[in-house]
């Protein structure tokens, strides 16, 4: 049976890189799993005393998770942290209190970064928030920091160029993969 996976892109720029490295992720993806992006750029902010009342969009990402087999993150680097519409989207899903969407469901991380570290920060702050006593979310441990992505990573056409790129990026899939079927 193939496994349903939430993919979570932390940037809704039309031009966005972390969307085209999503969109690799998805043709590579094995038969075992699934890749279902899910839209997190039209939440709005979270607001505890919308717990009771919830807007439309926090229901229905809460009920795209809650559906999941998994999820996978695929973000950018912001001024050294997680892009603020990813963290808002985390929030919205940890609540209202006690009834967290994350608990349990296997996580994979794939960051892009300017730099050469590729954000690798925004990896390590999701690995943190993962682990948390509301998200509790078990993550892989490959975690691809792809960096220098405006220095020719991908041609006009949004192909990957750099061999070792596309290499990496199949490995961690693939292993992704391995790591959600034990669950």
């Amino acid at each position: 049976m193939t496994k349903q996976i939430a993919l979570l892109i932390g940037s809704g720029s039309k031009t966005s890189i972390s969307k085209l490295v999503a969109s690799h992720l998805q043709k590579m993806a094995p038969a075992s799993i699934r890749l279902n992006p899910v839209e997190i750029a039209d939440l709005p902010l979270y607001d505890r005393d919308l717990d009771e009342n919830s807007p439309a969009a926090y229901e229905r990402i809460r009920k795209q998770i809650e559906n999941a087999d998994g999820v996978l993150f695929v973000s950018p680097e912001h001024n050294a942290a997680i892009p603020a519409m990813l963290k808002n989207a985390i929030d919205v899903v940890s609540r209202p209190m006690g009834q967290s969407k994350w608990i349990g469901k296997p996580a994979g991380i794939v960051t892009v970064g300017a730099s050469m570290a590729g954000g690798i920060r925004v990896a390590d702050q999701l690995r943190t928030i993962a682990s948390g006593s509301f998200i509790n979310m078990p993550v892989y441990a490959q975690s691809p920091a792809l960096g220098s992505i405006f220095n020719g990573l991908f041609d006009e056409q949004g192909n990957i160029l750099i061999e070792a790129v596309s290499q990496t990026l199949q490995q961690f899939i693939t292993g992704y993969a391995e790591f959600v079927a034990k669950f």
